[in-house]
């Protein structure tokens, strides 16, 4: 009979033993399952807005408004009877003068001959 008992404590003892890692982890109590609630830190890094800008808008400026101003005077020189007079004078020395100054001769008709064709155009 005592190996009996003997058994019956040393079974005991073991069922104890294989049970006591369960029962220390506080996980399950009375029947149900408990969590653990640890508090999490959560560290926030203060935000600063930056300041409000306010602008006022752009000045307007106005053209002013457009002068339109007569046209201006044109002015017609003796341009076709200085030049008529000038190729007038210069065919004339060209005839005029001797074979060695014939150079000579039709600018000098030339010149004379625009200087008569200006006159006539205004009248002199």
């Amino acid at each position: 009979m005592l190996r009996k008992k003997l058994a019956v404590l040393v079974g005991s003892a073991l069922a104890l033993t294989a049970a006591s890692t369960a029962f220390a982890d506080g996980y399950y109590r009375d029947g149900y399952r408990h969590h653990r609630h640890y508090q999490e830190r959560v560290y926030v890094r203060p935000y600063y807005a930056p300041a409000t800008v306010y602008y006022t808008p752009a000045p307007v400026y106005y053209a002013p408004a457009p002068a339109y101003y007569a046209p201006a005077p044109v002015y017609y020189g003796p341009g076709a009877a200085t030049v008529g007079g000038a190729v007038v004078g210069a065919i004339i020395g060209n005839q005029v003068a001797s074979r060695h100054n014939r150079a000579v001769g039709t600018a000098a008709g030339a010149v004379i001959g625009a200087a008569i064709g200006s006159s006539v155009y205004y009248g002199y």
